[in-house]
This record gives structure tokens, sequence and C-alpha cells, in this order.
């Protein structure tokens, strides 16, 4: 057998988790079809505190810290979220990619950069992978491999995993001109409705924008565009876009077969950012998979205890974002205009919320939102024109 692992991806998640396997002793090898880590991706770049305190993540990447928010309604009401310390880091993923890919590198492991795995077989005893690099191709073998490929779902029919519920769309762009000591600015966008939503990062000399969407068009991003007051020029032939998994993969495990990170839909279902939650499952794979290799068995029933440990953890998460975009997605900008000037107007309730909020963990204030939304806030508050409905 050539390795205990196989890992393909080597986003944060499948680094991470190779790491954590070589660390308990295992033989790990890790491939990548892009030729350098980190090349290409297209995120907000934004990563929780926790998620750096918990998983011990790269402090060299830390572009700046976050400590304070504005968040804008569809009419640009205007609310503040404001904290003494930081909650959350923006960080350069090129930085942060290469750092956790370079914690892989040692006499147990082996890196396949520029590879692409196109086929994986069970065999007696073990899995093979083929792959190609350039015009040629190789076959590796392992006793268990993990899909860390993100939104590349080619593999998922061939090894009976299946691939996240939903999908939503990310576009990103960088611009001149930026003062990182300004406030992060979150818009709620109605274009092609209110679940989706806009950021605007200033840095040192450039600017990230970016939107959320259900689909590829550019129509949200020129919605922020125009509601950031034309404050930038961007140039639409620029915009980068990728798609994001959103809600978990119903399979992610099989016989000597398992999915984390985005493969398997472990993304906050509310933002779309997926490092912190392919974090966690990454960690829970990890205890299962060091049990199935010390037992030698890695039948889908056995890897299966990852799936149930990450859905008691996590699924009323994943459940709770989904209810809220499909919610938010259905109601009006007027509502929503109602909503936050309502808060704006009454600073103690607003603070009350505000004490629930988590910058990785939504569940608690959406329904402590819910909750006071239906119970406390006016119904005149609730009304809207006929032309609206």
């Amino acid at each position: 057998m050539d390795f205990d692992f196989i890992i393909v991806g080597a986003g944060p998640v499948g680094s991470y988790l190779a790491n954590s396997l070589l660390e308990e002793n295992f033989s790990v090898a890790l491939f990548e079809r892009k030729k350098e880590v980190g090349e290409g991706v297209i995120c907000s770049g934004i990563v929780g505190k926790d998620a750096y305190e918990k998983f011990g993540l790269p402090e060299k990447a830390i572009i700046r810290e976050i400590s304070s928010l504005k968040l804008y309604s569809p009419s640009l009401i205007e609310l503040d979220y404001f904290k003494e310390k930081p909650f959350a880091y923006v960080v350069d993923r090129k930085i942060f990619d290469k750092e956790l890919f370079a914690r892989v590198v040692n006499d147990r492991s082996e890196s396949f950069l520029g590879c692409n795995v196109f086929d994986i077989e069970r065999t007696k005893g073990g899995i093979e992978v083929t792959y190609s690099k350039g015009d040629e191709k190789f076959r590796k073998n392992a006793r268990c491999i993990v899909i860390a490929s993100g939104t590349s779902f080619s593999l998922h029919k061939n090894i009976g995993i299946s691939v996240p519920d939903k999908m939503l769309w990310g576009n990103r762009v960088e611009v001149s001109g930026g003062n990182k000591e300004k406030s992060i600015e979150v818009y709620i966008l109605n274009e092609p409705n209110l679940s989706s939503f806009g950021w605007i990062v200033p840095l040192n000399g450039y600017t990230r924008i970016g939107v959320l969407s259900h689909d590829s068009s550019r129509e949200p991003l020129k919605s922020l565009i125009y509601k950031s007051n034309g404050r930038f020029n961007i140039d639409l032939d620029f915009v980068e876009k990728a798609p994001i998994a959103c809600g978990n993969s119903k399979e992610i495990v099989g016989n000597r077969v398992m999915a984390v990170g985005e493969a398997a839909g472990q993304v906050k279902t509310t933002t779309g950012g997926g490092i912190y939650y392919g974090l966690i499952g990454a960690s829970i794979a990890k205890e299962v998979l060091v049990k199935a290799a010390k037992t030698d068995v890695f039948s889908a029933d056995f890897l299966s205890e990852y799936q149930k440990i990450w859905s008691d953890k996590m699924g009323d998460e994943i459940k709770n974002g989904i209810m809220v975009r499909n919610v938010v997605s259905k109601i009006t900008p007027r509502l929503v205009d109602n909503v936050f000037d309502f808060l704006k107007k009454n600073p103690s309730i607003k603070e009350k919320l505000e004490s629930k909020f988590r910058f990785d963990y939504h569940q608690d204030v959406i329904k402590s939102g819910i909750k006071f939304f239906l119970n406390k806030i006016p119904k005149k508050f609730f009304s809207f024109s006929s032309s609206e409905k």
C-alpha cells in the first residue's frame, strides 16, 4: 500500500486534515489539480477569530482585524455593530492556503501539485486513484480516500457520494483605493431578491467588493455599486465569480471514502463562508479516520459516525441558515427597511439582539430575532402595499 490516506484537494480543509493525520503518524498523499496552492481563490477572505484560535490558523496571512461593521438595508438605513476587541480577520487567501499546505510537508507525506485525480476504484483491501500530470497518467493506492475538492464534484458519483443540496454564487473584484481603518460594509440587496447581500472590505490601498446571490448574474454587483454611491470604478470584465455549496450533502461517506469541507456542503448557509465549517468537518473526520485506521475498518457503516457527529453538531445551523435565506427571499425591501428603522430608534433592543450574535454561529441570533420580531415589533412595521406583494 502506497499510503494510509489520499486526500484530493489542497485547500485549507484538505491541508488541515492532511496535517492532522500526519500528526497521528499516518502516511498521507495530498493531490491538488492546480500547480500552485492558493492560486485563483475567489473569496472575501474573512475568517472568524474563534476559527483562528481553535484551529491554530496562520497569523502571517492576516491583513487586518475586524471589530466593526456597518449594515445597510435596501434603502440604505444604517446600523452599526462594534466590539472592543476584534471578532474576525481579513486574510490573504494565497498566503493562508500556502501556510497551511506547508505544514503538510514531511517525510510521511507526498504532495502531487498540478495533478488531476479523475478516477477512483475500490480494490481488495484498499482504494486506487488514477491521476494525470500533463499528458501522462499514473496510479496510487491507499487504505482510504478523502475528497476535499471544494465545488469540483466530478469524483462524487464515481464513489457514491452525493453533492450538496443547493449552490450559491459569489462575484468578487478588487479595486484601487482603500483604508483598512474604515469599517467593513455589508449591504442587503434586492437583486434578484433580498437573500443577496454585498460587502465592501477596505484594505491598505485597495478594496475588496463582492456579492453572494442565488445566480451567477452581475445584477447584484451592479446593485451594490449603485448603493455604494458610485464610490468605486469597477470594470465588470475583471469580476471573478465562483459557485459556493449551500446545504448538506445527503451522503458524505462510503466504503473507504468520505468528503469534507465544501465538497460535503460544510458551509455557512447564511453567508457562504466555508473555512470554519470545513475545518470543523475536518476535525471530526480526523477522529473517525484515526479509529478506522487503528482497527483497519473502513466500511461505510463505520465511517458513518463522521456524518452523524457532523449532523448532530452542525445540522441545526445549516437548516436554520437555509430557512432564513428562504424566508428573506420572499419578503419585501420595505419590511427590512422597517425593521432597520425600528432597531435604529430602539438601541436597547438592538443591543439585546447583538448580544446573541456570534460570527460563525448564527442559530441563536436567528431564533432570538424571529421570536422578537413576532412578539415585540408593532404589526404596523410589517405592513406593505399591494404593489409590494
